[in-house]
């Protein structure tokens, strides 16, 4: 027992030193969007770099690696008819008529390894124990006692656990937030996510068909 506070510290050191990261909700209800523009029948804002605003650095990584940058907007519908993406509503990046990534791509591209945490499965902590008798006021060693603690698989499941954790509400702000598949009714006011391909911060514009 007296080793159980200090075996259970260094665990935990190594626990939360390990990579696996809980995911902050990219809500964009929530977002400080950085441009806003008003055409007369709709008035949109947006703001790219929605992951790292939330701190997701794991997130972001993979986002810059998959070559994706993940939009928050802001569509406010001021003329008197439904608007849908790619239907009656254009959405254009730099120049270009663009279609954002489908989420459910997104998601599997940008998301936290999960099974690359076994590896940590064979991590040991080993403690030596030194027992000592005495005789004649001389110090001798009697016996040397070894103890090791498997604290890999304990690490191995608590990652695993927080990035599939991560990427299920990941996957679930991309579909609840998804512009792709809101029909935007005269008078509302729709806060969305898009994902875009590529890296760069072209001025996005929205215009009414």
């Amino acid at each position: 027992m007296k080793y159980f506070l200090p075996i259970l510290f260094m665990a935990s050191c190594l626990f939360l030193s390990s990579c696996a990261s809980t995911y902050r909700s990219v809500d964009p209800h929530k977002m400080p969007f950085s441009f806003t523009e008003n055409t007369g029948d709709i008035q949109y804002s947006y703001t790219y770099d929605a992951l790292k605003i939330m701190n997701n650095k794991k997130y972001v990584k993979k986002e810059f690696k998959r070559g994706m940058r993940v939009v928050a907007v802001r569509i406010t519908n001021n003329s008197d008819k439904a608007l849908r993406l790619n239907e009656n509503l254009k959405l254009l990046v730099g120049n270009n008529q663009t279609v954002p990534v489908d989420p459910t791509i997104v998601a599997q591209n940008i998301k936290q390894g999960t099974w690359i945490y076994l590896l940590y499965l064979p991590l040991t902590i080993t403690f030596t124990t030194t027992n000592t008798t005495y005789n004649n006021n001389y110090g001798i060693t009697d016996d040397t006692k070894i103890t090791r603690l498997p604290i890999g698989p304990f690490m191995s499941l608590g990652n695993i656990l927080v990035a599939s954790s991560s990427n299920k509400s990941f996957r679930k702000d991309l579909q609840k937030f998804n512009l792709m598949e809101k029909t935007i009714q005269p008078g509302e006011t729709f806060y969305g996510l898009m994902t875009l391909n590529g890296l760069a911060s072209d001025p996005i514009k929205f215009e009414v068909k």
